[in-house]
């Protein structure tokens, strides 16, 4: 309150000290009212009772049970003497408390505080989003003896009515309709006062904001991405940015936070986990808050860049620096897989993910100078570990070997071996055999290694090139031998079948022959065979052998079915 506002709050208190006859003094928070009991006495049940009792030092204490601020119980002052008051949504939850306590409602009075404050708060307070946030938050004290009567659920029906209709109130500033010509906001919307410049609903103190928003999410009204952004808004508003006298209170916003938040895959982005599960750690919250935050980031941690691991390894402080605590980093990485292998599920584009994400990692910590050798040996083993089976080269641990070197040139012979004993020069590619072969930062050794391993490969190469050339000549030997056997095979066929038709013919004739013999009579074809001397008469059966005559040697032509 300014000066000026003090000068005329004293004049109106003293104006109406002189109206009325003040015998009943009371001070709030060191400031005196000078009242009439009478007069206090029609508009408070509860005055009037302690007056029916002459309880005077009970009156005089009346307001001991409750917060109030001397600007706020001026207001009820002046109503009950009759001058003229003002609400706003700073003193309206305050007013309320107090007409609840002291009975000023309609069974006192037709004219009552009570009747009067609700009416204010639901014809002005209520259709905007920023006046009941900030009733909300200014009443922050004044809401534990309101609970009872329902006016809680009441600002949070309100609030989460409105942020159904429009969930940006939650997540966004609401634009000015000047400012973007294609904004065309919801009819339903018309029903409360649109706020161009809103309140933001983290503003309000932790023990309203947490039921609040449990409230919002059983609702279902409300889409969870915008839930999710107003709790990460307030992560990082409560716990990241405030300073660090107030870690109690951190503590208790982060475990708020922690039980807030969705478990679902890809809804929270990687770099507030990752902040999260570091300020969890660093302000001792409970163990289920860091499990929480752990199995959230173990269910996409495949969706994490490099720069979000980094969150993990930095110190504590403003002025830590980074790659301090690479243990939470391994802890993060080993929880991932275990995760997945519990369960059981076939994931391999994550895992896939992760080792590229171990590699980019390593190259990122590699430059910086500050990273000991010790701890860089650690985060390449683990990249080992997480690739091995899973990539097929390991050019990026040689990138981030070459990188640390270059950052780390006052390393001796011996710990540049350290550095390097990870590599597995079977396993790079050939652009990296051709960089490994000619790093002057590498130890000689190494370089041999490389070159060894190259000439192994190159050979290997050549000899699979070879045995395939010859496996090809191989193959085409064979079909030209198969393709030859096939013609011989053809010749032999056709060759058989001519003399099976031979052979058919011949059989013919010695089975008419054979026929003849049974019925011991020479036919006329036998005739005309013995006639050519085709008939054996020595022997006594017909030979398809004894037929010896030529045709061409006779003079007269005959044209013979077997010829």
């Amino acid at each position: 309150m300014s000066d000026s506002d003090k000068k005329n709050s004293n004049e109106n208190r003293n104006s109406m000290s002189a109206s009325y006859v003040s015998d009943l003094h009371i001070n709030v928070k060191g400031v005196p009212f000078h009242l009439c009991k009478e007069m206090l006495a029609k508009r408070s049940s509860k005055v009037s009772s302690l007056l029916e009792r002459n309880e005077i030092d009970e009156l005089r204490l009346i307001l001991r049970d409750l917060e109030v601020d001397p600007e706020t119980f001026e207001l009820v002052a002046r109503f009950c003497n009759g001058s003229e008051f003002k609400f706003t949504s700073d003193t309206i939850v305050s007013v309320l408390c107090i007409a609840y306590y002291l009975g000023m409602n309609e069974e006192q009075s037709s004219n009552n505080l009570l009747g009067k404050a609700s009416e204010f708060l639901e014809h002005r307070v209520f259709p905007s989003w920023s006046e009941t946030i900030n009733a909300l938050r200014s009443g922050d004290k004044s809401f534990d003896k309101l609970a009872d009567v329902g006016l809680v659920d009441v600002f949070f029906d309100s609030l989460i009515e409105k942020a159904s209709y429009d969930p940006r109130l939650l997540g966004e500033l609401i634009k000015n309709r000047a400012e973007t010509d294609d904004y065309r906001p919801n009819p339903r919307r018309r029903l409360f006062v649109i706020d161009w410049k809103s309140e933001d609903l983290i503003t309000i103190p932790l023990r309203l904001y947490e039921p609040f928003m449990i409230r919002a999410i059983k609702s279902r009204s409300i889409p969870v991405e915008y839930i999710v952004l107003s709790v990460c808004k307030y992560a990082k508003k409560w716990v990241f940015d405030t300073e660090e006298s107030l870690s109690g209170q951190k503590r208790e916003a982060i475990e708020v936070v922690e039980r807030l938040l969705p478990y679902q895959r890809g809804l929270i982005s990687c770099e507030l986990l990752f902040e999260s599960l570091k300020h969890s750690i660093w302000l001792e919250a409970s163990s289920e808050c860091q499990n929480g935050f752990m199995i959230r980031i173990c269910k996409q941690l495949d969706m994490a860049k490099s720069t979000d691991l980094k969150i993990l390894s930095r110190g504590y402080g403003e002025k830590a620096e980074g790659f301090e605590n690479i243990e939470l980093v391994k802890t993060v990485v080993k929880s991932f897989y275990t995760y997945y292998a519990n369960e059981d599920s076939e994931t391999v584009s994550h895992f896939v993910k992760v080792a590229k994400l171990s590699e980019e990692f390593l190259f990122l910590a590699a430059s910086e100078a500050s990273l000991k050798l010790e701890a860089f040996v650690e985060l390449a083993e683990m990249t080992v570990a997480v690739s091995q089976g899973i990539l097929s080269y390991s050019d990026g641990i040689y990138r981030a070997i070459d990188v640390f070197l270059e950052s780390h040139r006052y390393l001796t012979e011996s710990e540049k071996m350290e550095v390097c004993k990870v590599l597995e020069c079977g396993k790079l590619s050939q652009e990296g055999f051709e960089r490994a072969a000619k790093n002057q930062k590498l130890p000689l050794r190494i370089v041999v290694n490389v070159l060894c391993v190259s000439q192994l490969q190159i050979r290997d190469t050549v000899a699979k090139e070879i045995k395939g050339m010859e496996e090809k000549v191989d193959e085409e030997e064979e079909e030209e031998i198969e393709v030859s056997s096939d013609e011989d095979e053809m010749e032999k066929m056709s060759n058989k079948l001519l003399g099976l038709e031979i052979e058919n013919d011949e059989c013919v004739v010695h089975r008419r022959k054979n026929m003849k013999k049974k019925k011991k009579k020479i036919s006329v074809w036998g005739q005309v065979k013995r006639k050519f001397g085709c008939l054996n008469s020595s022997s006594s059966s017909y030979s398809v052998d004894a037929c010896t005559c030529d045709v061409k040697k006779k003079k007269k032509k005959i044209h013979h079915h077997y010829e």
